[in-house]
């Protein structure tokens, strides 16, 4: 057995889970891919339960690996089962449901470091969760409402410097036979109406921000930050609608935002964070966001900043 063996749970051609998979290769670590999309045609497990846990075999197109010899996993987005298309509609759903749990179930036993567990992840998704612990973790935080009360809407939209809207989860949308990308949009206080009432909404003061910076922070004490620069206006309220407009540079992330960082993951039981900030003229660093599972591939690939190499020191135990 090699003294690492890590199980990729990620699409098998994810970014990220490339860009990992070669820094642990560097390393001497054998590493197994999981694409839940190859079960059941492609894959298969078969495990017995022993007085220390499960004991068996995952076989992928990948290889084969022995759930006893995984040191530790790489937990990235999970995609859809492919089950044959004899299934009805109420069996596949069964079919859905038991793979996802025993999966599940059987991957969340291993003894094994995660990057980062999956219940962790899916606790962290929730954003008034991340913001309210960004504020007790020291962040400076935007002036934020949650409701579904269009009078507060209009007023807490009418102060300051304006405000923004955004999704608390779901960022995609499909209209038309098209997805769509929902984007962080300033709010006109005259068009809000009582279709506020029709579910939770998330206001934001609008932060005049000279520039973004994503950072990328490990349990083990990695950090690295790239600074994300435009000059058009749409791409600096929301830089995910130009790319095309954006330089990028790596950039130095100031004590205090740094101590909040690790304290945040800490706080969440996370081994890995995707930060976004927005920076004022004045210096100030402003917590967004933090997705646990967010792209940082090609931040990578445009800086050569080594978060890869961060990820996989965290994978193999090696502390910052």
């Amino acid at each position: 057995m090699n003294a690492h063996t890590v199980l990729m749970l990620a699409e098998h051609d994810d970014g990220e889970a490339v860009y990992v998979s070669d820094a642990l290769a560097m390393r001497g670590a054998r590493v197994v891919h999981f694409d839940t999309a190859w079960f059941p045609s492609r894959a298969g497990v078969s495990a017995r339960l022993g007085l220390n846990g499960w004991h068996g075999e995952i076989t992928t197109p990948d290889g084969v690996v022995r759930l006893e010899d995984v040191t530790a996993v790489y937990y990235r987005q999970s995609q859809p089962f492919t089950f044959p298309k004899s299934l009805s509609e109420p069996e596949r759903r069964f079919a859905t449901v038991e793979a996802r749990f025993g999966f599940g179930g059987l991957f969340m036993s291993l003894p094994a470091r995660w990057v980062s567990h999956p219940a962790r992840v899916a606790d962290a998704e929730y954003r008034p969760l991340q913001m309210a612990t960004a504020a007790r973790c020291g962040f400076t935080t935007p002036a934020s409402l949650l409701t579904n009360h269009p009078d507060d809407a209009r007023d807490f939209t009418c102060s300051g410097d304006g405000a923004v809207y955004k999704a608390t989860m779901h960022k995609l949308i499909s209209e038309d036979d098209r997805v769509k990308l929902i984007y962080t949009t300033p709010v006109d206080p005259t068009t809000i109406d009582d279709r506020v009432t029709t579910t939770l909404h998330l206001f934001q003061g609008n932060i005049p921000k000279t520039h973004d910076v994503r950072v990328v922070a490990t349990g083990g004490g990695h950090l690295h930050a790239v600074a994300i620069h435009t000059d058009d206006p749409d791409a600096r309220q929301d830089f995910r609608t130009r790319y095309d407009t954006l330089t990028y540079e790596i950039t130095a992330v100031p004590v205090d935002v740094a101590r909040s960082c690790h304290a945040f993951l800490k706080t969440l039981g996370l081994e890995l964070g995707v930060f976004d900030f927005s920076v004022t003229g004045d210096g100030t660093w402003w917590f967004l966001e933090c997705g646990p599972g967010s792209q940082w591939a090609w931040l990578e690939e445009e800086t050569g900043a080594p978060i890869a190499d961060a990820i996989a020191d965290t994978l193999t135990g090696v502390p910052a």
